[in-house]
């Protein structure tokens, strides 16, 4: 399969790396990604007087001028960039959602993939999450275009994963990547998979397919005083808690250990309100 793995972050970072490794065995693998990290943008996009910039690469020679490979054998290296020989990469100075709307449209339009990744992101996609976070951005962009499409997350660690955390998570990914494509969705649905991390592939506890979580999102602030003696606040890391442990939802399921999906639809619409506030003006007689 043609496969396009898009990722907020740089393109040197482990999460490209192990999934791409592992994918590149039976598949055909693009990359995308970010110069900069350019999390929790969402679905914006640039301004019309904004270029969006973007420089050819081979992965292999990314490799080569990684901080991974410091102290590794010169044998070690040269089969590692063996491996990704036909990789081609791509590093956009943009918004995330312009990035995967380019590569669609523009760099692979004669060939499209068969499925696009966003992800591996450091951090799951949980709950009210998914309104902010560029990785389900770039997702949501990806289903508007018509392309199959999978959203993978994590829970997020300071720095990042390792590659031996994430060998789990992309061999859950790459033993199901042909499920996937063959599910029927409704238009513009995409799955947002969040992966527990995990010392073996077998530690996974399954798959839980459920809703949208709830999630306490407490917002805390720090004020300081910059070197004028003006004030100003930087957002503190505060740790979201699942508001309803039901199981009907996907942050309960995760932190049991398993791996959840949520198919997602840009359709916010309440439908629930819209059939009681019909029916209530039906009862009145259509007046309002």
């Amino acid at each position: 399969m043609n496969i396009l793995i898009a990722k907020v972050g740089n393109i040197r970072v482990n999460e490209i790396k192990a999934l791409a490794e592992e994918l590149n065995k039976k598949h055909k693998v693009t990359i995308c990604s970010m110069a900069e990290e350019a999390g929790y943008r969402g679905l914006a996009f640039s301004y019309r007087d904004v270029p969006i910039r973007v420089v050819p690469l081979l992965y292999k020679d990314i490799l080569k001028n990684s901080t991974w490979v410091e102290n590794r054998s010169i044998k070690f290296l040269k089969e590692t960039s063996k491996n990704f020989d036909d990789v081609a990469a791509y590093e956009f100075t943009s918004q995330p959602a312009d990035a995967i709307s380019v590569m669609l449209c523009e760099i692979m339009a004669h060939k499209p993939p068969d499925l696009v990744i966003c992800g591996i992101s450091n951090g799951a996609h949980m709950g009210q999450h998914v309104y902010t976070s560029s990785n389900i951005g770039m997702a949501m962009e990806a289903a508007f275009l018509g392309t199959k499409v999978i959203a993978v997350g994590v829970d997020e660690k300071i720095g990042g994963n390792s590659e031996d955390e994430l060998k789990p998570v992309a061999e859950f990914i790459s033993k199901n990547v042909e499920k996937f494509v063959k599910l029927k969705l409704p238009p513009h649905t995409f799955l947002n998979i969040n992966i527990p991390t995990v010392a073996k592939y077998k530690d996974l506890k399954g798959i839980k397919v459920a809703r949208m979580s709830r999630l306490n999102q407490p917002s805390k602030y720090i004020e300081r005083l910059d070197p004028k003696g003006e004030k100003y606040y930087w957002a503190d890391r505060v740790t979201r808690t699942n508001a309803d442990p039901s199981e009907e939802f996907g942050r309960t399921w995760f932190d049991k250990g398993y791996v959840t999906i949520v198919p997602i639809n840009y359709d916010s619409t309440d439908y629930d309100a819209i059939n009681d506030w019909n029916s209530k003006i039906k009862t009145n007689g259509g007046e309002q």
